[in-house]
C-alpha cells in the first residue's frame, strides 16, 4: 500500500533537487582580439563529495539569426568526448579540468577568430540540469596600413590597405581637403573572416601636398591612419593608433549583434537532448 505512495515522494524529491540545482554565468558578455585567448565561465552546484563520472557539462555555439547549432566541447560523465566537435574548434577548443571540482565550468579558446563572436550555452548536467547563455564579441583592429605609391605616365597611383573587423570606412586627405570621392575602395573577406580594405587614389604628380588616408571602425569609435611627407620627398610608410583603452575580458552593454534567442523552454530540452542522446551513446 506504500508502493504508489513512495513513488510519489519520490518524484517530488527529485523535482526539488533539479530545481535547487542552477547554472550561473560569471560574466554575461565577454570581448576578446582577433589572435588572442578567452576563457568563459559558468558556476555550478557541487555535489559533496564530487563525482566527477556523474558529471556532463556541454558547450555550444547557436547562431545568431537561426537554430543552427556547432558543438564546441563536451564532456559526458567525466571523460571527454569531440566526437561530435565542430570542426571550427578542433584544436582550439578546452575545458579546464581542475576547476570543476571548485563548480567552474571553464571553456577556454585559442586563437580567437572573428567567426568565433556569438551567443554560447553552457550546459550542465549533474543532479539536475540547467544552462546559460554567453555572449562572446571579437574584434580586429586595423592595426598595420600598407601604404604604396606608384607613378603612372603623369599621375601619382597612391594605394592603402589593411586588414580588420568589422568594416571600416576610409577617407584620403590632403592638407585640409578631403578627396575621398576620388578615391575607389573595395573590399573582400579573407579565411578568418576579416575585411581585408583596398582603398586607390590618383593623383596629378606635380601637385604636392601631404597625402593621408584614415580607417575609420565606426563601430568601435577608432580610427587608424597612414600618411607621408610632402610628394616632392616621396612617401613614407606610417601608421598610427587613435583609440579608447582596450581590456580583452571587459563586459559591455549589449549594444550590437541583437539576436533571435529560442525560447528557454526549447532550448532545455534541445540542450538536454543533445547531452542525454551522446550520453547514451557513449
Amino acid at each position: 500500500m506504500f508502493g504508489p505512495l513512495l513513488i510519489v515522494l519520490l518524484q517530488i524529491q527529485l523535482h526539488f533537487i533539479t530545481a535547487l540545482f542552477t547554472v550561473d554565468v560569471l560574466q554575461p558578455r565577454y570581448s576578446a582580439e582577433h589572435g588572442s585567448n578567452v576563457t568563459m565561465g559558468c558556476r555550478f552546484p557541487v555535489r559533496d563529495p564530487f563525482n566527477l563520472t556523474a558529471l556532463s557539462i556541454l558547450w555550444q555555439k547557436k547562431h545568431s539569426e537561426g537554430h543552427d547549432i556547432k558543438e564546441v566541447y563536451k564532456l559526458s560523465k567525466g571523460q571527454e568526448n569531440l566526437r561530435q566537435q565542430h570542426t571550427d574548434y578542433r584544436g582550439r577548443a578546452s575545458l579546464l579540468l581542475e576547476e570543476l571540482k571548485m563548480g567552474y565550468s571553464m571553456l577556454h579558446i585559442n586563437n580567437v577568430k572573428v567567426t568565433d563572436a556569438g551567443i554560447y550555452v553552457c550546459l550542465v548536467h549533474d543532479e539536475g540540469v540547467d544552462f546559460k547563455y554567453i555572449n562572446l564579441d571579437v574584434e580586429a583592429r586595423y592595426k598595420i596600413i600598407n601604404f604604396q605609391e606608384r607613378k603612372e605616365e603623369e599621375d601619382l597611383i597612391l594605394t592603402c590597405q589593411s586588414e580588420g573587423y568589422p568594416l571600416a570606412e576610409v577617407s584620403w586627405h590632403n592638407e585640409n581637403a578631403n578627396l575621398s570621392t576620388s578615391a575607389v575602395t573595395t573590399y573582400q573577406l579573407t579565411d578568418d573572416g576579416l575585411f581585408s580594405i583596398t582603398s586607390t587614389l590618383r593623383v596629378k604628380s606635380f601637385i604636392n601636398g601631404n597625402y593621408s588616408c584614415v580607417f575609420w571602425n565606426r563601430e568601435l569609435n577608432e580610427k587608424t591612419s597612414a600618411h607621408g611627407p610632402s610628394l616632392e620627398h616621396g612617401f613614407t610608410n606610417h601608421s598610427v593608433m587613435r583609440t579608447k583603452p582596450f581590456t580583452n575580458w571587459r563586459t559591455q552593454k549589449d549594444k550590437r549583434r541583437r539576436t533571435n534567442k529560442l525560447s528557454r523552454e526549447e532550448d532545455m530540452n534541445l540542450q538536454t537532448k543533445n547531452l542525454n542522446a551522446s550520453t547514451v551513446t557513449d
